[in-house]
């Protein structure tokens, strides 16, 4: 489809390339702006970074090569490129160093420095920084010192592992400390199908008035191709009915987001939204045509702008929310800061 990222920008309203050639966001006005999904290089569990060092240059490695790039499908890539890469057993070892490609870029260039210029450099003047926390290695500290270094730049939230024996008294602990929310990372494959401890836990985020956020969704529908059974497993194992049937056993008033709104699935999102109205979504990774859909089917009162920075540019998404409202200000204004206000305010 691009030969280069120079003839990619030159199709794109909103976007362009900086002096160093990085994507960044091209509007004339100003707009408030939190983006409600980031990271930092110490907020991920093993390998981490000292966010306070000058970081490395980001490559991005989740966006896919420029000429496979196609904007108008969430997670940006053209849908015959994403089956050719997933087929066979091979694309099981792809996908798993593929991962380790962006952690390790997320790691390098997810410091304060990077993080505060790409801020400056797409008009967003705070980021939630969430942090991923397993059963050996809690981050959720190094996010509220983080906060606590730059109050005017991030907001932190907290994570706790279903499995941590004292998830239920963390929570309230990081709460009075000062998180904000609170994220999870987690996989059928990792849990074995058995979610009462994570139901256990979500009922804590919600006596502790924390919103939730999960990582939800699936980069390609798998059915009938001819994708491994195990790449299929990967590929699934954060399908978003997973979440929907967890939140028909919560509490109703709990504040859910769904991370990337399910991605690929972002139409079984909102008819999830539609049945818990307490729920909402953050629309890393979707397209225009996708974020359409969601003000259309469920509003724009109960959707987020969020980059999942430093594993995506944060261009990216916003360019696609500018387009998405073009025609209206009042939604571009609620996904861009007002909706992350109001569920911050309560948290």
């Amino acid at each position: 489809m691009y030969s280069s990222y120079e003839d990619f920008v030159k199709s794109e309203k909103y976007l362009k390339l900086n002096e160093i050639g990085e994507l960044v966001v091209d509007y004339p006005e100003k707009l408030r702006i939190i983006d409600f999904h980031s990271h930092l290089s110490n907020l991920l569990p093993g390998k981490q970074k000292d966010p306070e060092k000058k970081g490395a240059p980001i490559k991005y490695p989740t966006v896919p090569p420029v000429e496979a790039l196609d904007l108008k499908e969430p997670y940006w890539t053209d849908m015959d490129y994403l089956k050719r890469k997933y087929t066979g057993f091979a694309s099981v070892i792809r996908f798993s160093m593929e991962g380790i490609k962006i952690f390790n870029d997320m790691v390098n260039g997810g410091t304060f420095d990077n993080c505060i210029s790409s801020q400056d450099n797409n008009m967003i003047q705070k980021s939630v920084i969430l942090p991923i926390s397993t059963v050996k290695s809690d981050q959720s500290m190094n996010s509220l010192k983080a906060a606590k270094q730059y109050p005017d730049r991030l907001i932190p939230f907290c994570s706790v592992h279903p499995l941590d024996p004292d998830k239920n008294n963390k929570i309230h602990e990081y709460k009075k400390s000062g998180a904000k929310g609170f994220k999870l990372k987690i996989t059928d494959i990792e849990m074995k199908n058995k979610y009462d401890t994570v139901i256990d836990l979500l009922k804590s985020c919600h006596d502790a008035k924390l919103p939730v956020l999960f990582h939800t969704g699936t980069v390609l529908e798998t059915e009938g191709g001819k994708i491994s059974a195990t790449m299929n497993k990967l590929l699934k194992s954060t399908r978003t009915e997973l979440y929907g049937e967890l939140l028909a056993k919560l509490p109703h008033d709990l504040t859910f987001v769904f991370g990337h709104s399910g991605m690929q699935e972002y139409k079984l999102v909102a008819e999830y939204m539609k049945k818990h109205p307490s729920a909402y979504t953050e629309i890393s990774t979707q397209s225009e045509g996708s974020i359409r859909y969601l003000i259309n089917e469920v509003g724009s009162e109960r959707i987020l702008f969020g980059s999942d920075w430093p594993a995506l540019p944060q261009a990216i998404t916003l360019s696609r929310v500018l387009l998405a409202t073009e025609n209206d200000p009042k939604a571009r204004e609620n996904i861009l800061c007002k909706n992350a206000e109001r569920i911050l305010g309560n948290g």
